[in-house]
């Protein structure tokens, strides 16, 4: 690595790590995932710095770098005989902060379980999408990064907010599997 690369790969993409890695842990859900992913477009980031030189938008074009190699990996996966194993990583292995008292935190794990798993049913590329636009880019930057027109990316925003919105909503109003019971005395 030569030292004008080296410098020319530290202004492009390193201020970028931060944005790259919330992004990330949003898509694959796993700390060890998400680095990977990050290393991984990092690597490809370095391979074509003459063309992130010239991109418009180098926050943009790390994430559409980092968006296809994700996208690249569900195809894999989704080809390959294993596909069927449960993905590693889940909200319910990180620690919650603390809170008053025992039953505020068994509420908040609750609606966490009720959020990942209502986030887990979620198409791979719905996730990504979401996960990008909470992330602060705006249509016309998802537009660069996925490839897909504006009216699309909008179309999949929606269809993805709503169908996150109705599995929450349906899995909220199910009865928790050990709802308190009065017991009297």
């Amino acid at each position: 690595m030569s030292e004008s690369h080296r410098s020319l790969f530290a202004k492009l993409v390193e201020p970028h790590f931060d944005g790259l890695y919330r992004t990330a842990m949003r898509l694959t859900r796993n700390a060890d995932d998400a680095e990977d992913l990050v290393q991984e477009a990092c690597l490809r980031a370095y391979a074509q710095l003459s063309s992130l030189e010239r991109a418009e938008r180098p926050a943009a074009w790390l994430q559409r770098v980092q968006y296809r190699i994700f996208i690249d990996d569900v195809r894999h996966r989704r080809r390959s005989p294993f596909a069927a194993l449960s993905e590693p990583g889940n909200l319910l292995d990180i620690t919650p902060s603390q809170q008053p008292n025992p039953e505020e935190l068994a509420d908040g794990a609750l609606l966490e379980r009720h959020l990942e798993h209502a986030w887990r049913l979620l198409g791979k590329e719905q996730r990504a999408l979401l996960a990008l636009h909470a992330e602060g880019y705006s249509l016309s930057d998802l537009e660069l990064i996925t490839g897909a027109g504006r009216n699309a990316i909008g179309v999949r925003l929606h269809r993805a907010r709503t169908k996150l919105a109705r599995l929450l909503e349906a899995r909220l109003e199910r009865p928790a599997p050990c709802a308190k019971m009065e017991v009297e005395r």
